[in-house]
Parts: structure tokens; C-alpha cells; sequence
């Protein structure tokens, strides 16, 4: 038999390559892959684990049953919520309705369609936490670092040449007829952003743009990198946190200062009783920098204070009030499970989810990202994963309704995986 010239090549298995392209290509949103609004190399590689786990072990079976599970739970939720509709018309009038388009009933399409845009995440993370190895942590880092170089040659490039360096993104974002068919507006303005969409900046002065490489807008690249900027920093790695960290500040988007100030901010507090101290001084000495150097003022300004005293932060409120109001004044069974999934969209996910799946889908949620934060005991990176689910929790509750963006849905499993990998250490520990 002849010997095998290739034999000396390290062969990876099929499932290795997988997780790692997987993890690689999770934070980007703005590049689709074939003309279909949600077809990015992450998400479908998310539905090709259906075929590509293939005979891996009972994990790959219980894929499958995730997936039944999920389609029965929604449909019964979607049952719950559409019986609402029977007992009276909530008034929409003032939200911002997805797409009035009807598929039977008082079944929106949009009911289906962020449906099937939700199915994603829970396979996702339902991956992570059944296949976890800890080359995964690495990967997603990789992915998150990768998003953030994209990002910075980006803002380079702009500064240079005042025009748009970004030559990958092909993704409209809004409503999926229009975005398929690169209508930008109709008589209300317009009703997408396209992924390559540019939004200027003042905190270094004129001539800047906001870093958002391919997540669509700064707000999504503060949702997306924040948590793992916590994860690093409270890991004490500085040089990794560093670089996110300044790829957020050329962000300039409110969303990353709460996710910061709440993840590491809680950490803090909970692990050293003087750190309240520290931030006390720490506050005190940013309000006299602000009313005495202009070099500390304009930049809060851009980032804070002119946020919340725009149009922009007063449009939030009024959305807030409006999207919480429309099931709490409605008939009990919109209190208990909203409008239907999908139904209407506000720009914060604490409202959101109250006016589409009421308080059972917003407790259901909400215990999703936090239930690892009670469970966790000190000791490992506890404290780093905790502070991102935190940080997570907050920033989407308070200004962003995004649910369908990976990297944050990683930092809930490896929480999950944290928990499960502290009981085993326990059982090994008692002898049982």
C-alpha cells in the first residue's frame, strides 16, 4: 500500500470547523448572503446546524426538539395572545406597527416572520450551551475584535476622505418589502437604513463619523460589543478591553455608557465595599471637570446631555408611554400575553416586549438574561459574566429592542454553561 503524502496534514472535524466559522461570523448583521432580509453567514449557519450535527450524538436529537418545542410554545403564545382580539380592538394608532398585512385572522405576518427571526437566537444559544468547549470563549472574542478593526478602518477611512469605506455591507434594515425592493422612502420619509448608512459625530470635532462597523448603526455595535468589553475587563484584560473600550467611546452612543456603568459599575460594588468611595470622587470630579473645561464638556454633551434633551430622547418617551400603556389599559388577556410577537416595535425592549407579549413575556425574558446572575457563585469569571449579562439586561431594556443579534445571546449561554459547569464541580466534590 502506498503511504498517504497527505497524512502529515492535521484534519479538523466537520463540527469544530462549524462552531468556529459559527462564532467567528456572529456579530456580523449588515451582510446578507442572498437577497432574503435575515440570511447572514451567522444565521444560516444557525439552520444548517440542523443538517450539519448530524449524527453528533442525543445532543443533535435534542436540537431537533428544541426547535418542535419552540414552534409549539410560539404558536401557543401567538394563540394566547390573539384571543385578546376577541374581547376588544386595542387602539394602534400611535405605535409603530410592524406591517399591517394579515395572514388569517388577526395573525399578522410580521407575527411569523419575527418569529422565525427569534428561532434563531434560542438555537443559538441552545448550540453554545450543549456543544460549549472553552475554544468557544476565544472564537467569540476573535469575532468581536474582528467587528471592532472593521470598525476603526471605517472611522480611518472617513476621516481621510470624507466618504463611505464600507464595502461589504448590503443589508437594508426596516420594513422587509421595502428593504427587498431598495425603496428608501414613502410619504412618512424614510423606512429603512441601509447597513453601510453613516452617522457623523462632534466629539472629536467636524469631519468624524459614529464606528458602527457591520452591525447597521452605533447603538447595535453598543449592544453587540459592550458585554464582551465588560467580560474583558473584568477578566483583567486590559489590552483586549482597551481596544473595545475605545472602539465603543468612537461610537459615541449612550447605549455602551449604561451597559458599562451597570455591568462593571454592580461588580464593583459588589466586591469591594469602598468602591462606592471611588465612584463618589470619580462623579464628582467629571461634574467640576464639565462646568470648568470644555474639552470634558463637549464630548458629554454629544454623548449624554444633548441626547436626552433632543427630540430623539422625548420621541423614546412618548414611545415608551404608548407601546407600556396600550396592553396595561387593555383587557386582561393583553396585559398577561400583548399584542401577538411581532406586532408592533418601540425603542426600548422593556416596552416592546410589554405591548407584544405582555408582563408574561417580559418576566420570561427578563429571568432568561438574569437567572445565571443569582445562580452564579463566586470564583472563575463569575464576576466577568455576571457584570455582561447585567450590562446586556440594562442596555436593552432602557434604549435598544434588539433581540436578534448573536454575541449578547452568547454571553446568556456561557452564563448557563457557568452554572451547570459549577453543579458538576459540586457533585464531583461530594462524591455523588
Amino acid at each position: 500500500m502506498r503511504p498517504n503524502p497527505y497524512a502529515w496534514v492535521r484534519t479538523v472535524p466537520l463540527h469544530d470547523m462549524f462552531f468556529k466559522a459559527l462564532l467567528l461570523l456572529a456579530p456580523i448583521q449588515s451582510v446578507l448572503l442572498t437577497p432574503v432580509q435575515g440570511t447572514t453567514p451567522a444565521f444560516l449557519l444557525v439552520l444548517a446546524s440542523l443538517g450539519v450535527l448530524a449524527g453528533s450524538d442525543m445532543r443533535f436529537a435534542r436540537l431537533w426538539m428544541v426547535l418542535v418545542g419552540y414552534i409549539v410554545l410560539y404558536a401557543t403564545a401567538m394563540a394566547a395572545s390573539m384571543s385578546g382580539y376577541y374581547i376588544d380592538q386595542p387602539d394602534t394608532s400611535q405605535l409603530i406597527v410592524i406591517r399591517d398585512v394579515f395572514v388569517m385572522g388577526y395573525l399578522r405576518q410580521s407575527n411569523v416572520t419575527q418569529g422565525l427571526y427569534l428561532l434563531v437566537p434560542v438555537l443559538f444559544v441552545y448550540l453554545v450551551y450543549s456543544y460549549y468547549q472553552e475554544a468557544f470563549l476565544k472564537y467569540a472574542f476573535f469575532g468581536i475584535m474582528a467587528l471592532s478593526f472593521y470598525g476603526f478602518y471605517e472611522f480611518v477611512f472617513y476621516a481621510i476622505f470624507h466618504t463611505n469605506g464600507d464595502f461589504l455591507s448590503n443589508r437594508n434594515f426596516g420594513d422587509l418589502e421595502s428593504a427587498a425592493a431598495g425603496v428608501s422612502t414613502d410619504e412618512n420619509g424614510p423606512n429603512f437604513a441601509t447597513g453601510s448608512l453613516l452617522q457623523t459625530s462632534n466629539i472629536f470635532g467636524a469631519g468624524f463619523m459614529r464606528l458602527k462597523s457591520l452591525v447597521g448603526e452605533p447603538s447595535m455595535y453598543a449592544l453587540t460589543v459592550t458585554p464582551f468589553t465588560v467580560y474583558a475587563l473584568l477578566r483583567g484584560w486590559w489590552v483586549i478591553g482597551g481596544i473595545l473600550l475605545f472602539s465603543l467611546v468612537l461610537g459615541s452612543s449612550t447605549t455602551a455608557i449604561l451597559g458599562l456603568v451597570a455591568g462593571i459599575g454592580y461588580i464593583m460594588l459588589r466586591t469591594r465595599q469602598e468602591a462606592i468611595l471611588y465612584i463618589a470622587a470619580f462623579l464628582i470630579i467629571v461634574a467640576l471637570l464639565y462646568f470648568t473645561a470644555d474639552a470634558v464638556k463637549e464630548p458629554l454633551d454629544a454623548l449624554l446631555f444633548d441626547k436626552l434633551q433632543s427630540g430623539s430622547g422625548n420621541e423614546r418617551i412618548d414611545r415608551f408611554v404608548s407601546h407600556a400603556s396600550v396592553v396595561l389599559d387593555g383587557n386582561v388577556i393583553h396585559t398577561l400575553f400583548g399584542l401577538g410577537f411581532g406586532t408592533v416595535r418601540s425603542t426600548d425592549m422593556f416596552s416592546h416586549l410589554l405591548a407584544n407579549v405582555g408582563v408574561v413575556g417580559l418576566l420570561a425574558y427578563a429571568a432568561t438574561l438574569l437567572v445565571p446572575c443569582f445562580l452564579l457563585k463566586r470564583g472563575g469569571d463569575s464576576n466577568a459574566v455576571t457584570g455582561a449579562l447585567l450590562s446586556i439586561f440594562f442596555m436593552e431594556m432602557a434604549t435598544v429592542s434588539e433581540y436578534s443579534y448573536l454575541p449578547p445571546w452568547f454571553m446568556v449561554a456561557l452564563g448557563y454553561v457557568r452554572v451547570r459547569q459549577q453543579r458538576q464541580r459540586e457533585l464531583i466534590a461530594t462524591g455523588a
